[in-house]
């Protein structure tokens, strides 16, 4: 890619970067926890491809970050843009020029795009005929400084780590599924981890959440035979306390119409944040 204006970040200047981003802390959580979630992905054996690139200098330049794999019938672009410069001219120059993206396909997705460049991003997709909606959320964390009080479990239920037999059963329950998404769940319950509410009796599932290469607690589901019994509490209080054993910052990130969500994860004590948009092609999940 001799004319790409983003060049490629080695992983040797990894620690370069997440020294940049550690400054205000948590400000810029989002692409430092990637690049360290990521590196365990690597090290349990993913084949999924990691690309971190920078448009201008470390410090104040334009990062893209791209995580792509490829199945039999789809192909995963997942793409993070993020700047610490609030001056978005250069973003917004680096998005039209690149060829990174594959704007003619519909199997990209921009994931938890921070709203203050939602704009750019538009005129970008404008500029490009792509036709692709956001999807508001607002993201919460739990703060490093805040006590975790576990509720206690139900005599008749155990919390367990998911593995990948639960794959097809997430996916199933799952709105989001396409026709790739059982494997792509599947790699985050093989190389990073979910956890799972489990009936005593028979052992079956009946609420879990997963941690996807972001870290965040994602694909969320609860039975719904057995919603109202705090099933879903209990499983994101155990979430938070593994991604903290694994030196992580736990967050969500929930739709904003979704006001059940948004009122549990401030019942277990997460926080808002900022918002953030998910923007993808209209057939997607298709």
């Amino acid at each position: 890619m001799e004319d790409e204006i983003f060049q490629e970040v080695k992983e040797e200047n990894f620690s370069k970067v997440l020294e940049v981003l550690k400054r205000d802390w948590p400000k810029h959580f989002m692409l430092y926890q990637t690049i360290k979630v990521f590196e365990e992905y690597k090290k349990a054996g993913t084949k999924w491809k990691y690309n971190l690139y920078v448009y201008g200098d470390l410090e104040t330049g334009t990062y893209l970050q791209r995580i792509f794999a490829e199945y039999p019938n789809r192909k995963m672009n997942i793409f993070y843009v993020y700047t610490t410069n609030p001056d978005l001219t250069e973003l917004k120059k680096g998005l039209l020029e690149t060829t990174i993206i594959p704007w003619n396909s519909h199997e990209y997705m921009f994931e938890m795009t921070p709203n203050s460049v939602l704009d750019v991003i538009q005129e970008v997709l404008a500029n490009k005929n792509a036709i692709c909606g956001p999807k508001n959320n607002k993201l919460f964390i739990y703060p490093p400084q805040k006590d975790l009080q576990m509720n206690p479990l139900p005599e008749d239920v155990y919390v367990d780590k998911l593995d990948i037999s639960h794959a097809a059963e997430v996916n199933r329950n799952w709105p989001h599924r396409h026709s790739a998404s059982e494997l792509i769940l599947g790699e985050h319950i093989q190389r990073n981890f979910g956890l799972g509410v489990f009936r005593r009796s028979d052992k079956k599932l009946l609420s879990s959440v997963l941690s996807n290469h972001t870290g965040v607690l994602s694909v969320m589901y609860t039975d719904p035979d057995f919603r109202g019994k705090g099933y879903a509490i209990i499983v994101v209080q155990h979430m938070i306390q593994e991604c903290r054993k694994r030196g992580r910052l736990p967050f969500c990130a929930v739709l904003l119409n979704n006001k059940a969500s948004q009122n549990m994860f401030l019942k277990v004590g997460f926080e808002p944040f900022t918002l953030v948009d998910y923007i993808y092609p209209s057939n997607y999940f298709s």
